[in-house]
């Protein structure tokens, strides 16, 4: 819940804004900063919920774990906008 809290939408390419994919929607990808016990990144990491690896100072959230955090922030109460 945290690393989606702390977390920003960025563009899979630089400057990909200028040209839409089939759907008319711009590729994006979630992601949030490494500052977390990199046991727990690599735990989230085999369980198929992020993507920690490599030397970038970034975590990414595939779909999965992206729906997980939204899972817990609504049982917890926490209302987050989605319409974005």
């Amino acid at each position: 819940m945290l690393m989606y809290l702390t977390s920003w939408e960025e563009s899979l390419v630089p400057g990909i804004r200028k040209k839409p994919d089939r759907a008319g929607i711009y590729p994006k990808a979630r992601l949030c900063w490494k500052g977390y016990d990199f046991d727990i990144l690599n735990e989230l990491t085999d369980e198929g919920l992020v993507n920690a690896g490599g030397r970038s100072k970034s975590a990414s959230f595939n779909a999965e774990g992206e729906a997980k955090a939204l899972e817990l922030l609504n049982a917890y109460g926490i209302e987050i906008d989605t319409s974005e």
